[in-house]
């Protein structure tokens, strides 16, 4: 017969088997034996799939039985260790599946020091030693096969970032917590795989916290290095690609130093500026997810390619002549009406993410960010919204406010009763 071989250093001590709740690692959060029933849910496990096992504590062999006893009609299987009943019976741990008592047993060898395991059919005890011997069937099999999902033990990491330890991802997202599997999502696949070495857990060792604040923590806080690979690797589809960044972590200054020169960019903003005709230097643009654009420009003044004209409107900068040239001949016209604009204002050519948007002032900046549409207005459209945005700079007052229409009316009323030399 062919066994699972799994051992550790230290003698188990069998007190701890047999008594319901016993473990000495209940105030260790960063482990993963807590709660005193992985020993209890294994052997029920392997004695309702049948499978022989054995166990040695040194050289002498635990003994194991069951012992049946029917209680108000319904029949018990009580396991016993070295001839004395417990309370253990085997519907314990009926949701446990095979993978989770390797778990158990492979966790507490690494917790133990001296963790081993092998192939054998030969089943013998060492001085000094625990080891267990599980008979390998087609569930066993799956988990050795599988045993690189489970465990990472034996993989590098990419980064590490305070209590989180950053690896290679695959076909889903995985968590870890000191090595071994805690969660799953398998509806996408990942650009990484997160260990966390001190995450809340419930006992069918699964992960309780938030799934997405730990991946935010780990990227928000990766190097110059960390964020190029990041980029270079990140695609639509991935879990990491859709993830939301609305969170209170800040990103560290590798992400402004790996981005460098360059500018951000959603794709459904370049699609938007191709659709209208501009031609942008796609050498010179990372596109990356609506939210992690978002965050990086709260982060970092300067880093998008569209300049925010307002908290709703997105502009991308695109130099015309032809726009400007019809900006100064409104200009011209204005200059010979008396009509004083404002002389810090600078004006930026471009175009609105939002296309019903053809003109903005932005306050603190003084720049009115004027789309390139404008090209196909009438001149006294054009002038028109010359005197809109320098009111707008003038009052601080926005659109569709009572105020601001007011204040258009005054100075309409002003302007009847200055050419009339009327005073009131």
């Amino acid at each position: 017969m062919k066994y699972l071989k799994i051992k550790n250093n230290g003698e188990l001590d069998i007190r701890l088997v047999a008594l319901m709740g016993g473990t000495t690692k209940a105030n260790d959060k960063f482990k993963i034996g807590q709660f005193g029933t992985g020993l209890k849910y294994t052997l029920a496990f392997l004695y309702r799939n049948n499978l022989d096992f054995k166990i040695f504590s040194g050289e002498k062999e635990v003994r194991l039985h069951i012992e049946k006893e029917d209680i108000r009609g319904e029949q018990f299987e009580i396991i016993c260790i070295d001839g004395n009943r417990t309370s253990i019976t085997t519907r314990m741990g009926e949701d446990w599946l095979a993978w989770m008592i390797i778990r158990e047993l492979w966790c507490n060898a690494l917790d133990e020091g001296g963790a081993e395991r092998c192939e054998t059919e030969v089943a013998v005890g060492d001085p000094g030693t625990t080891s267990f011997y599980i008979q390998i069937d087609r569930q066993i099999e799956n988990v050795i096969k599988e045993w690189d999902k489970y465990f990472i033990h034996n993989k590098s990491h990419l980064f590490k970032t305070g209590v989180y330890t950053v690896y290679e991802g695959g076909p889903s997202l995985r968590f870890y917590k000191n090595g071994v599997l805690i969660f799953e999502n398998t509806d996408k696949p990942a650009l990484y795989s997160y260990d966390i070495s001190n995450a809340d857990i419930n006992e069918l060792r699964e992960y309780r916290g938030n799934i997405t604040q730990p991946i935010v923590y780990c990227l928000s806080t990766m190097n110059k290095g960390q964020v190029s690979d990041f980029l270079d690797s990140v695609s639509k589809g991935q879990f990491e690609y859709e993830l939301d960044w609305n969170w209170y972590q800040d990103m560290k200054e590798g992400w402004k130093e790996a981005i460098g020169s360059a500018k951000i960019i959603t794709e459904k903003t370049l699609q938007t500026i191709k659709d209208r005709g501009g031609k942008p230097d796609e050498a010179g643009l990372i596109i990356v997810p609506e939210s992690l654009y978002k965050k990086l420009c709260s982060s970092f003044e300067g880093i998008g390619a569209t300049s925010v004209a307002s908290g709703l409107k997105d502009f991308y900068e695109d130099y015309c002549e032809r726009t400007e040239s019809r900006i100064k001949q409104a200009l011209t016209i204005l200059e010979s009406c008396g009509y004083v604009f404002h002389p810090e204002l600078e004006f930026v050519y471009g175009f609105f993410e939002d296309k019903t948007t053809l003109a903005q002032v932005h306050l603190k900046t003084r720049k009115v960010y004027i789309s390139k549409a404008f090209i196909q207005k009438p001149l006294f459209e054009v002038v028109a919204m010359l005197i809109e945005e320098n009111e707008h700079f003038n009052t601080g007052l926005s659109d569709e406010t009572r105020a601001f229409q007011q204040h258009f009316i005054n100075l309409y009323t002003r302007q009847l009763l200055s050419k009339e030399n009327i005073e009131i």
